[in-house]
């Protein structure tokens, strides 16, 4: 159930163009982050090893001191 006045909502001129997008073949979206691919298996297997490892935190600001 939604509220009456969610229904007056006027929805914005970007997520208008982004609907008539989609309708057209062959468009490059310029958005950020999100490829048109799947993550490749290395990249989510090496993410789940960092996750195991305990690396759930940002850095320090100058980055971890073994890549630098």
């Amino acid at each position: 159930m939604v509220a009456e006045r969610v229904k007056l909502v006027i929805p914005s001129k970007i997520r208008e163009l982004s609907e008539r997008a989609k309708k057209i073949e062959n468009v490059i979206s310029l958005g950020i982050g999100e490829p048109d691919f799947d993550t490749p298996v290395h990249i989510k297997e090496a993410a789940k090893k960092a996750l195991d490892e305990g690396f759930t935190h940002y850095t320090e600001n100058q980055g971890m001191f073994k890549v630098r």
